[in-house]
């Protein structure tokens, strides 16, 4: 009899739970269109993998340079940078890098940061 009275209240919890799920919520937060790496955010990348400062220099102003030396702080030596993505709107582009390297102690780490670009000018790193 408990059994029975068990299994019973089972199925129909069960089959009230179906009828009354609603599903998934969706998201409330839109996804933002993704897009191809910036060419402007590649030469970036690559004056950071390749240790070129009179590259960097040449392509950002002493503020966002000054930005992302705070964003990569505290590697020294970059041996790695992966572009891990990049998304877009009304103009404005963010490209996310993930940089691997040295510490001045010598520990190995891992950074991220972000380039924020208008058109093909990078205007920040975050």
């Amino acid at each position: 009899m408990i059994l029975a009275t068990f299994l019973g209240g089972l199925v129909v919890g069960v089959a009230a739970y179906a009828i009354t799920d609603k599903g998934v919520d969706a998201n409330p937060y839109a996804s933002l269109p993704k897009v191809a790496e910036p060419a402007a955010a590649a030469d970036v990348a690559r004056a950071l993998e390749n240790d070129d400062p009179k590259a960097l220099s040449d392509q950002l102003d002493m503020t966002v340079l000054q930005q992302l030396q705070t964003a990569i702080d505290p590697l020294l030596d970059i041996r790695s940078i992966k572009f891990v993505g990049a998304v877009e709107k009304n103009g404005r582009v963010l490209a996310a890098y993930v940089a691997g390297g040295r510490t001045s102690d010598g520990t190995d780490i891992v950074r991220g940061f972000v380039l924020r670009l208008t058109g093909d000018q990078i205007v920040g790193v975050n």
